[in-house]
Parts: structure tokens; C-alpha cells; sequence
């Protein structure tokens, strides 16, 4: 495989750019459709792409950002395979269906079964007592700060149970992933015409470890919502 070419020509592209969001297993294909006129841009979080092969002639150019970002052309209008593997040996093929469209494609990947970093273990490990762990945890996610070391994929299947189902609405779920533990934080709303009192044991699902909403309430109004916290355990890698 060819490595990808680690320097920028004259195409700038600016982070503050809006991307759209795929969550994607290793392995899978995706199907996207790509400007075969201006340049097009796939990233994938918390890692670098460090491979992107197609047949020959397939694109007409593709470099990497410093973020380890591709950006790619290509003058085709037929279908045609482009293969991307990243830094972490995550892999996935994307179909690109070339059209004549005046923007390219903004595409962040996020891998449904990305690892946390070393650093993740470190925080599992340095708080006093398990409650101290909970605790600074939850915090951090309050705060909108991902504890140290965990990476945020897309893991944010849940098996509720009916009870949770029948009475709460389910929206935004994202997952952060540390060591030995799942991060799981998703918006819940009550879809009922009446008043429900929050209860924890609604939302416990297999290896909970600790469930806490925000704000702090008590009970939860028709069409009201709140963020709901949970950590799962995981086996040992």
C-alpha cells in the first residue's frame, strides 16, 4: 500500500468547518457521495489515517493534514472503492459515487469500537475509594470534560428495559470508552402526559455501576428532559 504523502499543496481547509458525524464498525463499508470537483475531506477521531488506496487513476490527488486528516480529488463519474486504514489499524472501505457537486465532502469518522489510551487505566486507578471514582467521573462528563484517556466512539446501543422505553424518549446518546469502563451520556425526555418520579433501577441495565442525571431532579414533566449518566463495567481487555 501506498503511504499517503504527509504535506499540504494549496488546498486549506479550516477547522472550524462543519463535518458530518458516521459511526462506522472496523471493517464496513460506507457509501458516500464525493465532489468530483472540489477537494473532499475524511477524518477519523482520535486517530490518523495513515493509508488510502483506490484503483489506479481513481483519484487525482489525496494528501494528509497535520491532524492526519485525508484530503482528496478525484475527476471520475463512476462509482469507484477507496480504501482507508488509520494509525490504530482501524479499517473500512468507502463507496464513493462521484457528482458534480460545487462543495466537497466533510466527513468525520468515529469507529464504534475505538480503544481508550494508556492513560485511561491511570484514571480508573488513582481515586481513594470507588465513590471518590464515581464521583470524579461523573464531574468530568457534567463539565463536558472526557476523563483522562477515554475516546469517544459510538457505542451508544442500550438494552433499556420496557419500563425505560414505554415512558422516555432516547436522543443524542454518545459513549466514551476508557479502559474497563463505558461512559455512556444521553438525553432522556418524558414522552408521557403525565408527571414521572426518576428512578434510577428504570434506566440499570447489565454491569451498571453507577447511573446520575443533570440537572438533579426529582421528577421529570411531560415533554421535559434531562441528561442521564451511566457507567457500565466492562470485561478486562
Amino acid at each position: 500500500m501506498n503511504k499517503l504523502l504527509f504535506c499540504l499543496s494549496f488546498i486549506l481547509i479550516s477547522t472550524s468547518v462543519w463535518a458530518e458525524t458516521l459511526t462506522v464498525p472496523p471493517h464496513s463499508v460506507v457509501r458516500l457521495m464525493v465532489s468530483n470537483r472540489e477537494p473532499n475531506v475524511i477524518a477519523v477521531m482520535n486517530d490518523r489515517i495513515v493509508e488510502a488506496n483506490s484503483a489506479a487513476g481513481k483519484l487525482a490527488d489525496k494528501k494528509a493534514t497535520d491532524s492526519g486528516a485525508l484530503i482528496f480529488t478525484t475527476e471520475e463519474t463512476t462509482p469507484f472503492s477507496l480504501y482507508i486504514e488509520t494509525e490504530k489499524g482501524f479499517g473500512f472501505t468507502v463507496n464513493a459515487i462521484p457528482a458534480k457537486k460545487s462543495q466537497g465532502i466533510n466527513i468525520s469518522v468515529m469507529n464504534t469500537e475505538a480503544k481508550a489510551d494508556a492513560s485511561a487505566e491511570d484514571w480508573e486507578k488513582t481515586s481513594d475509594s470507588y465513590s471518590q471514582f464515581i464521583t470524579r467521573t461523573f464531574m468530568a462528563a457534567m463539565n463536558d470534560n472526557i476523563p483522562t484517556g477515554f475516546v469517544k466512539n459510538g457505542r451508544v446501543n442500550v438494552n433499556w428495559q420496557d419500563a425505560a422505553l414505554n415512558s422516555f424518549r432516547f436522543r443524542n446518546g454518545v459513549s466514551f470508552q476508557g479502559k474497563n469502563i463505558r461512559l455512556l451520556r444521553v438525553n432522556i425526555e418524558n414522552k408521557t402526559t403525565q408527571p414521572i418520579q426518576l428512578n434510577e433501577r428504570v434506566f440499570w441495565v447489565p454491569q451498571t455501576m453507577a447511573i446520575a442525571f443533570n440537572p438533579t431532579v426529582n421528577t421529570l414533566r411531560p415533554h421535559e428532559q434531562v441528561t442521564l449518566f451511566l457507567l457500565i463495567k466492562e470485561k478486562p481487555e
